[in-house]
């Protein structure tokens, strides 16, 4: 071979092996970028849950502490002891069954009209109950009586009027977080269930903040609750800003199962797609990191995750994005131009060297030419 030939052989050889370093580089670069900036993202959704739950939390204790809420437990629950006969039949009559609205309006009928005390009692609540819900987003408001009975809902489904402590409802998250708030010794005492089918709201979805309502000398007067809407947790987490064609934000449960819906999904996953990946699972044991994992779609994903802990409930918050995605923005055409510019530069400097090199030659006598 000759020495020109070596030369570009090398040369070539050399912008190759310059080209495949750089741009696996450059595919590592960008998955150490999109990896920090997934990390960014899940805290801060965390912390918008966090902040959230937070605002929940203060609300249901701020409220339970009110005059105006202790007055009106003890007037329904005045009402409440006149009502003849089975009292679940009687109301469920008046306020369900009878009711001049369809199913999903029936909060719109402030009263029976049947001349009780409790209807009276639930002539002066309800709107202030209604404009409530309607300023701070909840799905439902609920006030129980010291022995489960649920004495008021807003929106009139089939669990009012009901014993959640011995009917029923008595084995849902409502039931539970009303037992929690009533055997509490803090006033402030605050407890959250996690999102469960909650079969008197059509089997959707529902989470429940409860508190106690105590009277000035600590007696139980009775318990607030709230119905947490799953569609504010949602616009939290489906915001995709700046996140790309694939890269989404969501929340999963202890028991695997999405707290928030998909980004990808036509219906709601809530409750409904399982997430069974690495991450998931360390996210739930309270680590927090970045890794590369098949997705719930079986899908490669470049997957950061964290915990989110809040009144004895554990979530993992996932920020993920396709890892084929990642790996299209490292061959963009000005990463693959500065990638060429590399291997020019490395074959420019084998050139000046090897012309460096023949210069050389040229002005060092050969050593068996006589001089004349």
């Amino acid at each position: 071979m000759s020495r020109r030939s070596g030369v570009l052989a090398l040369a070539v050889l050399t912008f190759l092996v310059v080209i495949f370093a750089s741009y696996a580089r450059t595919v590592r670069s960008e998955v150490d970028d999109a990896s920090g900036y997934l990390l960014t993202l899940m805290e801060l959704r965390r912390s918008a849950l966090e902040d959230y739950l937070e605002t929940i939390r203060s609300e249901v204790v701020l409220w339970s502490h009110r005059e105006a809420l202790r007055g009106a437990i003890v007037e329904l629950e005045q009402g409440w002891d006149q009502l003849p006969g089975d009292r679940t039949e009687t109301l469920q009559g008046l306020y369900i069954d009878e009711n001049p609205f369809p199913e999903g309006e029936r909060h719109r009928s402030l009263t029976a009209g049947d001349g009780s005390l409790y209807s009276r009692v639930h002539e002066a609540v309800h709107p202030r109950a209604l404009r409530f819900l309607e300023n701070h987003g909840y799905y439902d408001a609920f006030l129980f009586d010291p022995e489960g009975n649920l004495i008021y809902t807003a929106y009139k489904e089939r669990d009012f009027a009901t014993n959640l402590d011995t009917g029923t409802w008595r084995d849902t998250g409502l039931g539970w977080a009303f037992r929690a708030a009533r055997d509490a010794e803090s006033e402030d005492f605050v407890v959250f269930t996690d999102f469960e089918p909650y079969e008197p709201s059509n089997g959707e979805p529902a989470s429940f903040v409860a508190s106690p309502v105590r009277a000035e000398d600590g007696s139980l007067v009775g318990v607030l609750a709230f119905q947490v809407p799953v569609n504010r947790i949602d616009e939290i987490m489906q915001f995709t800003g700046g996140m790309g064609e694939t890269g989404e934000t969501y929340i999963v449960g202890e028991d695997l199962l999405m707290r928030s819906d998909s980004r990808f999904a036509d219906s709601s996953t809530i409750l409904r797609t399982k997430v069974d990946t690495e991450t998931a699972r360390r996210g739930l044991a309270g680590e927090t990191g970045v890794d590369i994992v098949d997705d719930y779609r079986g899908v490669p994903v470049l997957s950061a995750y964290g915990p989110l802990e809040f009144e004895g409930l554990r979530w993992a918050v996932m920020a993920e994005i396709d890892e084929q995605e990642v790996r299209r923005r490292a061959r963009e055409p000005r990463r693959l131009l500065a990638t060429a510019f590399l291997g020019l530069a490395a074959i420019g400097a084998i050139a000046a060297l090897f012309l460096t090199y023949l210069m050389g030659r040229a002005e060092k006598p050969e050593p068996w030419r006589k001089e004349a």
